[in-house]
């Protein structure tokens, strides 16, 4: 289990969230610093193609997501 911070674009603001990676870097819990109760779950196969589990409580646009997914993804080839 990895645990590390990002920071993602929502319009011209940046937010900051805590990740939780498991089951073997295919499921990660995203969780806003403001610690709302309802995090967000985004899961990629094993091929590499992402998914929004749980949206949490936010009701963000399509790319805000991409913008976490990349992050998770430079964090996660940072330290292969």
């Amino acid at each position: 289990m990895k645990i590390f911070p990002i920071t993602f674009k929502v319009g011209c603001l940046e937010l900051d969230a805590i990740v939780t990676e498991s089951s073997n870097e295919h499921r990660f819990k995203v969780e806003m610093v403001t610690g709302e109760p309802d995090p967000i779950i985004l899961r990629r196969d094993v091929d590499g193609v992402w998914s929004v589990e749980s949206a949490g409580d936010r009701a963000f646009q399509p790319d805000v997501y991409k913008d976490m997914e990349k992050k998770i993804e430079a964090f996660l080839a940072s330290i292969s």
